[in-house]
């Protein structure tokens, strides 16, 4: 039976081979991001980002990397706005973007991390940023199914704001999203000159 059906044999253990290849890739992949992570500095922030995200815009006010040596629907978007809204609360604004995302999410499943989370940072103790987080499985414009990490950070002493996404398909989430967190989470802040 074998011998009659080589070729698909044959295919099949290369499809599984290439799986099991992709697989210790990936394992790897986490292990070396930092041994390999590459500094990236936009407006006041700087970033360690990996070494295999991709830049494809790279604007003024707007970054975006995606995954470019593979096919993974994930897309990480840095966008800054000059002018902060402070007629509205952090929490406000944060909200009102994700409800301009058309994002609905799994209560049960996302996390959501509100200014006093962030009070270990020196920055946010001295009153110069602000932060918010919200994590999780949504569903977008009421059909697709997604996975979002969302940063607003607001920057007190300029008056402007960093709305920072990853947003990708569920399964892809699991696989960049870490990173981008890494990244968030140990930015680091170059205060205004003035002070």
């Amino acid at each position: 039976m074998i011998s009659d059906n080589w070729l698909s044999w044959t295919l099949l253990g290369l499809f599984l081979l290439s799986l099991l290849y992709t697989l210790v890739v990936v394992l790897e992949e986490k292990d070396s991001f930092l041994e390999n992570a590459k500094d990236f500095s936009f407006k006041q922030f700087s970033f360690k980002i990996p070494s295999w995200w991709g830049l494809v815009a790279n604007e003024d006010d707007l970054i975006r990397w995606e995954r470019t040596d593979t096919r993974y629907d994930w897309a990480a978007t840095l966008k800054w706005e000059g002018n902060l809204n402070k007629d509205i609360t952090i929490e406000e604004d944060f909200k009102n973007r994700i409800e301009e995302l058309e994002m609905v999410f799994d209560l049960d499943s996302s996390d959501i991390l509100m200014p006093g989370d962030f009070k270990k940072r020196e920055e946010v103790q001295a009153g110069d940023l602000e932060m918010v987080r919200i994590e999780g499985t949504a569903t977008q414009k009421g059909t697709e199914r997604c996975y979002l990490d969302a940063f607003l950070i607001r920057d007190h002493r300029r008056q402007e704001c960093l709305f920072a996404t990853s947003l990708s398909s569920v399964l892809n989430g699991v696989v960049e999203g870490p990173y981008f967190e890494e990244m968030m989470l140990n930015l680091t802040w170059q205060a205004p000159e003035d002070s």
